[in-house]
């Protein structure tokens, strides 16, 4: 299995792939926040999409196994939401959106592919928000080095009540040349 991000070229196959996921029942309640208890799917529109992946400060990589796009990894630079802005932090943004990719083992290996490209941007810290009923992405990032520094209660509704946002970094060390 040969596992790396890819920066692809967009086309509307991708867009629509990556609306599908994003509404995706089985992950949405991990992915997306909720900011109310009435709000329904779709969250994702193909207009929010393309807005998305136009953002300037955001690097948009398809994690692709074999070839194959099966979710996505994102780096955000000077994330508004970010606990301690210094100017060298990437936000991650990650998911697998593929339902036969989920739960198979691959978080590891994305999160050192991850590592890897944030160190050769140059970044020195990487800070994510993880909501707290998502006890298998915690475990990830916590087998990868993360650390919790915060927790914003109350963040997101899902799966009727009200679930905190923890926020996690890691250090990275800088890239031997």
């Amino acid at each position: 299995m040969d596992l790396q991000l890819k920066n692809l070229a967009l086309n509307e196959e991708l867009i629509q792939t990556i609306l599908r996921w994003e509404n995706d029942l089985a992950i949405s309640p991990f992915i997306t926040p909720h900011y109310d208890e009435e709000s329904k799917l779709p969250l994702g529109t193909e207009e929010g999409v393309r807005e998305s992946l136009s953002n300037p400060d955001k690097r948009t990589y398809f994690i692709c196994v074999d070839d194959k796009p099966v979710g996505i990894a994102s780096i955000i630079r000077d994330f508004p939401a970010l606990l301690k802005k210094d100017g060298n932090t990437a936000w991650l943004g990650i998911y697998i959106g593929d339902p036969d990719w989920r739960s198979k083992g691959i978080g590891k290996t994305v999160m050192a592919l991850y590592e890897e490209e944030c160190r050769r941007l140059g970044y020195q810290r990487i800070e994510l928000g993880v909501f707290s009923h998502n006890a298998g992405a915690i475990s990830l990032y916590e087998r990868s080095g993360f650390t919790q520094i915060g927790v914003i209660p109350h963040f997101t509704y899902s799966q009727g009540e009200w679930r905190d946002d923890i926020r996690m970094e890691k250090i990275l060390g800088s890239v031997l040349g």
